[in-house]
């Protein structure tokens, strides 16, 4: 029976930490469960409240972007519109000449016509002229301006030795009938042109 006993305790023993091992096993596998339930109730909630956080500015951001959008396309067109509208406007149709309008060029130099009497210099006449045509013509006179001022200071040294500069050359009738000439003269050269204005008259004595 001595003998017995400890072959008896070492097998309560032996039983009683079976049983322990079972329990805490159990146990473990228990928690285990819990927390692996608990972690997939988790990430659903971070799942669903991190889809919902990207959903509502992707929608916000798509609320945003399509006024954005729709301005940008909006600005285009306006801006697009005006350009051209102010390209047909000013680009051609507003800036194009007349040419049947009314243009002038100036002589850059003065002329100088000597006026003799009885073979002696008595005196020298300075006038600035400038010539009147169409806007068409324009191009052409600047091409014959050399040719211009000689036919028109022959003829003015036809007027001072037939005595258009004597006495008051200043009086309407002399003046138009040294223009007249002079106009006679000019369209010998180009005969678009229609006047020739007189911006300058005077007299030098000697």
């Amino acid at each position: 029976m001595r003998k017995l006993i400890p072959v008896i305790l070492a097998l309560l023993a032996f039983l009683g930490g079976a049983a322990a091992g079972d329990m805490l096993k159990g146990g473990g596998t228990e928690e285990a469960a819990h927390g692996e339930a608990a972690d997939a109730g988790h990430g659903g909630s971070e799942a669903e409240t991190a889809q919902d956080g990207h959903g509502a500015p992707a929608e916000g951001d798509a609320a945003h972007a399509a006024p954005a959008k729709d301005a940008a396309a909006s600005s285009t067109s306006d801006g697009h519109g005006k350009a051209e509208s102010d390209h047909g406007a000013g680009g051609h149709g507003g800036g194009a000449a007349d040419p049947d309008a009314a243009a002038w060029f100036k002589f850059p130099q003065q002329f100088f016509i000597p006026v003799l009497h009885g073979g002696q210099l008595d005196s020298t006449m300075v006038l600035s002229l400038s010539v009147e045509m169409p806007g068409a013509a324009t191009e052409k006179v600047y091409a014959h301006e050399i040719k211009l001022r000689d036919a028109l200071l022959r003829q003015l040294l036809i007027q001072a030795n037939t005595g258009a500069f004597d006495g008051n050359f200043t009086s309407e009738p002399q003046l138009r009938k040294m223009r007249t000439a002079l106009v006679g003269a000019a369209q010998e050269v180009v005969p678009e042109i229609t006047d020739i204005l007189v911006g300058d008259i005077a007299r030098q004595e000697r």
